[in-house]
């Protein structure tokens, strides 16, 4: 792989790949495209003021896993990242990327999209339905998913695109 190159064979170079992120998605999204990276080759301890917001960031989804009885995961900070793993110990730890460039709700449908899909991991490997959090209009069939309305982080059915819940407040189960 040549010096400087991501290794993906589009681009010769990332400065080039930079200008094509930013020519299709704009300005902003090729600056946290670079910081993303930097960060990656160069991590750094995350501020006390960083940890508390991703701390909180975390916690809406955290909270609907703990009422609907998921499996919760134990929350390790590790650089300019979190990663999760099983209460028990058993298995790897998973990486979980915030993006602090993007609106707080997009955010929090990126951090709920990666906890989910964490969840449906550890429940299959325990037996359990992979279905988390599981759609109430359509019982054994899909999870929700995560999405931005609005300026709001909600969780949606897939099939008909309905509103079940704001993430953070999903009934208890």
């Amino acid at each position: 792989m040549e010096p400087r190159s991501h290794g993906g064979g589009f681009f010769h170079d990332e400065e080039e790949l930079f200008v094509a992120v930013e020519h299709a998605v704009g300005p902003e999204a090729a600056e946290t495209a670079r910081r993303s990276l930097q960060l990656g080759r160069n991590p750094r301890a995350l501020t006390d003021v960083e940890r508390a917001e991703l701390r909180a960031d975390l916690d809406p989804v955290l909270r609907d896993m703990r009422s609907s009885g998921a499996i919760v995961p134990d929350v390790l900070e590790e650089a300019h990242e979190y990663c999760v793993q099983s209460p028990d110990g058993a298995g790897s730890p998973w990486s979980i990327r915030v993006q602090v460039g993007l609106p707080p709700s997009a955010r929090l449908v990126g951090l709920a999209d990666q906890l989910q899909e964490w969840e449906i991991e550890e429940l299959a490997a325990a037996g359990r339905p992979a279905t988390w959090p599981e759609c109430p209009q359509h019982p054994d069939s899909h999870p929700l998913a995560p999405r931005a309305r609005d300026d709001q982080a909600v969780w949606c059915c897939p099939a008909s695109g309905q509103v079940i819940s704001v993430i953070g407040a999903l009934r208890p189960r």
